[in-house]
């Protein structure tokens, strides 16, 4: 039974995607870029929190793929970024969430992870097909199915290494890994920042969706952790990667954002992706 690795990644989603929804918000207000960096930072406070709370020995090892994790992250958010606004969102955008799920799946099966039983293996099938079509939405960017995949690719990557990393890490490392992910993808973007001549400053009109996003994220990553040490890995992080669907779902039921009935089969698939997994 994958019962404690698929609530504790079902938590995650709901907490990233609510975090993603609330990032929607916040961009209206101001620079992407600042309110990343500097949710990153809040993510570190809250790590070191989740750290002292859930006591761990940390290994140099368990810190170095933390470290890897979170500017593996913080690449990931960039290129998403980026490609929401310069390319096609409709390939990007399924491209990442895919990916992303895809990647630690691929390592834990050639590394000789948990072996998943066929009903499992017919979830997280179910599961990434569920990822790609949730993540599909409509873009009036008229852009290249390369450029666009490249972006894509980026972000699933960069995703991919962050639920890769924190998956590595030990069980008796506690939080520490995740707080020393949530500096290296602070340090990551404020380079970026300066590289680019952002003003490194938060406006005031957003710092409570900022506080909000450094709560929800980094509390969905220790909920992910938490489910990786419960189980299978690739269940953790295909479960964890439906996220976009309660981004979906939060903004129909707080704008009436029109569902595309594409992404409403999608819902329905994640539904019954976890379904199948939990009775494995």
């Amino acid at each position: 039974m994958q019962g404690l690795t698929v609530i504790f990644a079902l938590l995650s989603a709901i907490g990233a995607g609510t975090s993603d929804f609330v990032g929607g918000l916040a961009s209206r207000r101001a620079a992407a870029l600042s309110i990343t960096t500097f949710s990153h930072l809040g993510g570190a406070a809250v790590g070191v929190v989740l750290a002292l709370v859930i006591i761990g020995d940390p290994t140099s090892a368990d810190m170095a793929w933390g470290a890897v994790a979170g500017v593996g992250g913080a690449g990931g958010i960039l290129s998403i970024y980026a490609g929401y606004a310069r390319a096609s969102v409709a390939i990007a955008a399924p491209v990442a969430g895919v990916g992303a799920a895809a990647l630690p799946a691929l390592v834990d099966a050639l590394t000789g992870g948990d072996s998943l039983s066929a009903v499992a293996m017919a979830g997280v099938a179910t599961g990434l097909v569920a990822i790609a079509l949730v993540s599909m939405t409509k873009t009036d960017v008229e852009a290249s199915v390369g450029s666009s995949l490249l972006y894509g690719l980026g972000g699933a990557v960069g995703l991919g290494l962050l639920l890769l990393g924190l998956a590595q890490t030990g069980d008796d490392a506690g939080m520490w890994p995740l707080a020393a992910a949530r500096f290296a993808g602070f340090a990551a973007l404020l380079m970026v920042m300066l590289g680019t001549r952002q003003p490194v400053a938060v406006p005031r009109a957003v710092l409570g969706y900022v506080v909000a996003i450094a709560v929800l994220n980094t509390t969905a990553n220790a909920l992910f952790i938490l489910a990786a040490r419960a189980g299978s890995t690739t269940v953790a992080a295909v479960v964890t990667s439906m996220f976009p669907a309660v981004t979906v779902i939060w903004a129909w039921r707080v704008f009436g954002e029109r569902v595309r009935r594409v992404q409403v089969m999608g819902v329905l698939l994640a539904l019954v992706a976890v379904g199948l997994i939990a009775i494995a």
